[in-house]
């Protein structure tokens, strides 16, 4: 650890690429309306036991009614290190807070009324050709997808 920056470390080389889904294409109208909004969680850069970090990267996405998925962006992730680096694995919960808590606006860009950024998402729709509110984003079921080597990080203990 660091103790000049306080334990912070710069974000690996590796980070941007790597664990991120592709654009794919824009919707047309005969794709329908949303079905669900949600994100895929997958990891950048693995285990580290030298820093005891690893590195995931976010993609949040639109479902729509005929079976396509809209990528809205793919900028966003999170790197968790653990003191001392003796585990590498987390309980479901843990990283779904990690990974919501990456998805919220940067600080300074948040709205206090809007926690997540449903209207961001609204516009970003709008430029792959989704016609969508930021009301009915949030009404929306909200899906996190763990990837497969997310899922060999949640401990197996838990229920």
């Amino acid at each position: 650890m660091d103790t000049a920056t306080g334990g912070w470390s710069p974000v690996p080389e590796s980070w941007t690429g790597s664990g991120r889904l592709p654009p794919g294409p824009d919707a047309s109208a005969k794709d329908g309306a949303v079905v669900a909004v949600g994100a895929v969680c997958d990891v950048a850069v693995p285990w580290n036991e030298s820093t005891g970090q690893i590195s995931f990267a976010l993609s949040e996405y639109l479902d729509l009614e005929s079976g396509k998925r809209v990528v809205l962006h793919s900028e966003r992730g999170v790197t968790v290190g653990v003191r001392g680096g003796y585990s590498s694995s987390f309980t479901a919960r843990e990283l779904r807070d990690f990974f919501l808590g990456a998805l919220l606006p940067d600080e300074g860009d948040d709205d206090p009324e809007e926690p997540h950024p449903w209207t961001w998402l609204a516009e970003l729709a709008a430029t792959r050709g989704v016609t969508v509110t930021p009301e009915e984003l949030k009404s929306l079921p909200y899906e996190l997808e763990f990837r497969p080597a997310v899922q060999t990080l949640i401990r197996s203990d838990e229920p």
